[in-house]
């Protein structure tokens, strides 16, 4: 669309100027032009930017083009750090980023840190589109934001390079990259030994036998070539990264109902859309990894519930101090209520 591509020039322009300085007011209705700029750091490549790629067609397609999707991947407005600013302020009008880059601002996000919470994906989506999942989403209001949904980026796994870990007592005694209080609490209440490696370092730790293994996502493990210097992946599902999607409040509450019942069903498809590619990126890139060598295994769920209870004794009061106790017991009765027993 011609309009779009004049817009994205203005963006384009006034960052090379070093701001967003005219941007604002472009969310705005113009002779009855919705215009919605959607700001992330992910690349084009993943699940997550396709998801809003089908946003932007489902979005433009049911409005009749007068509600023009813009999207601006890849960290072009900046950091999450500062597309959360500038979604408060109204510069743009979406973005979003997992929950554990908003803790600080956002304490209440801090009860999603938990260890093992989740026995799959499916699990997960369950307990985000749950009441408690919509609870979690309203301390956003105070920082003039709403929430629209949560995505999938993806569980964390375990690799190393001794043998497959099955079961708690297979970690005792691994030497690991630890990288925050939390995680290191975590890991070390399992027996695991700890010690500080900043990413950009880890593959050459792992590469010279420095540390035994780390914890990361699925994708990350094979495009850093991890698999090159660790022979085993083990399905842990530790830790579930999601994708919060956020709106300017104001915003959403300027627009008319039909226009916001546009963006909202149509963002309940792309949703369901991310989740679906996520695990679909999630299975190729475990067939990758087996088509180079690495020893892929599945960790049985009631051993990774037993994992839980060890860490999540361990980690508990450290996030209710942060997130509250009624926040905390919310999450925890959710997950168990969405749990397929």
């Amino acid at each position: 669309m011609g309009c779009r591509k004049i817009k994205k020039g203005m963006i384009l322009t006034a960052l090379m100027f070093g701001g967003i300085i005219g941007l604002s007011g472009c969310g705005k209705k113009q002779d009855d032009q919705l215009s919605v700029r959607i700001a992330h750091d992910n690349n084009v490549n993943t699940p997550l930017h396709k998801a809003f790629v089908k946003y932007e067609e489902l979005v433009e397609e049911r409005s009749g083009g007068k509600i023009d999707v813009i999207l601006l991947p890849g960290a072009q407005m900046g950091s999450v750090q500062d597309t959360f600013e500038q979604c408060r302020r109204g510069d743009i009008e979406m973005s979003g980023s997992t929950t554990s880059n908003f803790t600080q601002a956002i304490p209440e996000f801090a009860a999603l840190e938990s260890f093992y919470m989740f026995d799959d994906s499916a699990h997960a989506k369950r307990v985000f589109e749950s009441e408690a999942g919509e609870e979690l989403m309203k301390p956003l209001e105070r920082m003039d934001l709403v929430g629209i949904g949560y995505m999938e980026l993806g569980f964390r796994n375990f690799s190393n390079s001794k043998h497959p870990i099955t079961k708690a007592e297979d970690q005792k005694n691994l030497k690991i990259r630890g990288y925050n209080p939390i995680q290191i609490k975590a890991w070390e209440s399992l027996g695991v030994n700890t010690t500080s490696v900043s990413w950009n370092e880890l593959f050459t730790s792992l590469q010279q036998k420095m540390i035994d293994g780390q914890e990361c996502a699925t994708n990350s493990f094979y495009t850093e070539k991890f698999y090159e210097a660790q022979d085993y992946w083990s399905l842990t599902k530790h830790v579930f990264t999601n994708f919060l999607w956020y709106a300017n409040k104001e915003f959403m509450e300027s627009i008319s109902e039909e226009q916001r019942t546009i963006l909202l069903e149509c963002a309940e498809e792309a949703i369901d859309y991310n989740w679906k590619l996520a695990d679909e990126a999630e299975e190729e890139a475990l067939k990758k990894l087996e088509e180079e060598g690495v020893q892929v295994n599945e960790v049985d769920v009631q051993e990774r519930r037993k994992m839980g209870e060890i860490i999540n004794e361990a980690i508990k009061g450290d996030i209710v101090s942060l997130c509250g106790e009624e926040t905390y017991n919310m999450l925890m009765d959710a997950v168990e209520e969405q749990r397929e027993k």
